[in-house]
């Protein structure tokens, strides 16, 4: 059986901080360029395509946005794809497709990987407005339309959870 002592749990907990310091510090420098504060202008009042057909804003001024943005080739985001379905329903849920050539292969990765929230059809505008260096990215949008997390990178279910309930707690006290 394992025994814990003193040198053995205070070695597990510097251990844990340095990871956990690995991991900020890498969450930061890939979001690093990527807009924040002010959604830009040119998305902040105008409805994009969506996969369906529709049109639809980006942000809703109703509720804490999370938005999941993806490239179709992209093999990080196939494996990260549906997690952004797992967020309660008390977030506004969409997906951002950029860096496509064909509808086609957007419909591809939303019918493979089970993508379930509404995906906004985006092009170049997008994504230099929002400065997307990265696949897969995400955003998270107060109801004032202030970017208030930008992350690129895989994120795990559990990890969306709780960037997006903390970005929740940020925007009620700004």
């Amino acid at each position: 059986m394992l025994k814990l002592n003193r040198k053995t749990l205070k070695s597990g907990l510097k251990n844990g901080v340095i990871f956990l310091a690995l991991v900020y510090a890498v969450e930061y420098w890939q979001s690093r360029n990527m807009t924040k504060g002010e959604l830009p202008e040119p998305l902040r009042h105008v409805s994009l395509p969506t996969l369906k057909g529709t049109t639809r804003s980006l942000w809703n001024p109703e509720k804490l946005t999370v938005v999941y943005v993806f490239a179709p080739w992209c093999g990080v985001c196939r494996a990260s794809g549906s997690n952004i379905d797992r967020l309660p329903q008390d977030f506004h849920k969409t997906a951002l497709a950029l860096s496509w050539d064909q509808i086609a292969a957007v419909d591809d990765f939303v019918r493979e990987t089970g993508l379930q929230v509404p995906v906004l059809m985006g092009k170049e505008r997008e994504e230099e407005a929002l400065r997307i260096g990265a696949y897969p990215s995400y955003l998270i949008i107060d109801t004032q339309g202030r970017i208030v997390k930008a992350w690129s990178g895989y994120t795990t279910t559990a990890g969306l959870w709780f960037k997006s309930y903390w970005a929740r707690l940020v925007a009620a006290r700004e």
